[in-house]
């Protein structure tokens, strides 16, 4: 029986060509590879799962890889040395996790070890993963050996807490920021996945996977994953995807919102009983409403189309709402999250926060308010309230709403 690999390992990429979304990153070392302008010691921070090992472990592989006779930076993968590497059994290349090897002595013991010439490679790679776990005494004593270390010994440091690094280390590296990865090269990837693995996987439903991967290639990859087996092989929808994650329907939570905006608090309750009744969790229910919101305002900002939610329900919402509109939900949600986490009850405190909203979305703003009077007065209003004698309530007012003007006669 053959060993089963997740996916995340199994495409785990071998060359520097491979690797996804970081562009920056892989243009330059392929040119020192190409010029034989390898630094002796190399930092790679960023988020979880966007290759910071990876890359560390193609460099260490195209350094000692047999097939060429000189360092490369797309190693073949297939020759003694790279299979060596890839199963962690190589003697010259040596990854240390710095979470379990937090010590002064364990760095002296990596350092006791440079006077020794590679036994099998070119090149002694040492690859330290969460460097930051280092102690203060531990990085003190790595100082010397990495600013002047053997021509033969390379040092690579992988991070996802960058601040926390001695800036004394820092100085002595090349230092790379590998990024998020963007959602367009993140949703690519996974197609391409999908196909090779012949898998059932509808396009919506690797949108809502790459939306919560948050940029990580190991993340999108770990929810196909478990999507994949969940539903043994079959379809697998953006309905499943939302029941792994834990997320509300996306329908579900359109009608919710388009509830709200419209003041219909009867509705808006109903559906979010619904939604509970379903298995829906009030604290991530609010976080989806959150992100509703962001990329409702967002939209309107930039004036973009919407590539996540069902495009009908969510140019229906954006037709009742303006930014200050959304702004006073945002801030409101905001509050309300703060009150479901305070309390032992958190639905109940979630309908409160659909109803107040609710309500307030019925209210007219300062600008109708005044529009209205203007109207119903029919006179010519100044609009510059500067030097006025206003009230202080209605100062109040000004002040709550920055964009709301004082129109006077």
């Amino acid at each position: 029986m053959s060993e089963y690999k997740v996916l995340s390992r199994k495409y785990r990429p071998k060359k520097l060509e491979e690797v996804v979304g970081q562009d920056f990153a892989v243009k330059t070392l392929s040119n020192a590879f190409a010029e034989e302008k390898l630094a002796h010691a190399f930092l790679f921070t960023g988020i979880r799962g966007v290759g910071k090992t990876t890359i560390a472990r193609i460099i260490a592989m195209g350094l000692n890889c047999e097939k060429e006779k000189k360092p490369t930076a797309n190693p073949c993968g297939i020759c003694s040395n790279c299979k060596a590497i890839l199963q962690d059994r190589f003697e010259d290349v040596l990854e240390i996790d710095a979470a379990s090897n937090t010590g002064v002595d364990d760095v002296r013991e990596i350092i006791s070890s440079l006077k020794y010439r590679p036994s099998k490679g070119n090149y002694k790679v040492f690859i330290i993963d969460e460097v930051h776990m280092l102690s203060n005494s531990a990085f003190n004593a790595l100082l010397k050996t990495i600013e002047e270390p053997p021509s033969y010994v390379k040092f690579i440091f992988c991070t996802t807490e960058m601040k926390k690094i001695p800036i004394t280390i820092v100085s002595r590296c090349q230092k790379y920021n590998l990024n998020r990865v963007s959602l367009l090269s993140l949703c690519s990837y996974l197609k391409k996945i999908v196909e090779l693995e012949k898998l059932n996987v509808s396009r919506d439903a690797i949108t809502i996977i790459v939306r919560n991967s948050e940029g990580s290639i190991r993340d999108s990859l770990t929810i196909l994953d478990q999507c994949v087996l969940t539903f043994n092989d079959k379809n697998v929808s953006a309905e499943n995807v939302n029941q792994i994650i834990g997320l509300t329907s996306q329908s579900f939570l359109l009608d919710l919102f388009f509830n709200i905006v419209d003041g219909d608090i009867v509705k808006a309750v109903k559906t979010l009983k619904d939604i509970y009744i379903k298995g829906g969790n009030p604290k991530q229910l609010i976080e989806d409403l959150l992100n509703v919101t962001y990329n409702l305002i967002a939209s309107i900002a930039a004036n973009t189309n919407n590539e996540i939610y069902e495009k009908e329900k969510f140019e229906l919402i954006i037709k009742k709402c303006d930014i200050p509109f959304l702004n006073q939900i945002w801030q409101m949600l905001l509050k309300g999250k703060e009150e479901i986490n305070r309390v032992s009850h958190p639905m109940e405190a979630l309908e409160v926060v659909i109803i107040r909203i609710s309500y307030s979305c019925k209210l007219p703003s300062v600008e109708e308010v005044v529009r209205n009077i203007k109207e119903d007065n029919k006179i010519e209003l100044n609009l510059n309230p500067e030097n006025n004698n206003i009230g202080t309530d209605i100062q109040k007012i000004l002040e709550a709403f920055p964009e709301g003007k004082v129109l006077k006669n």
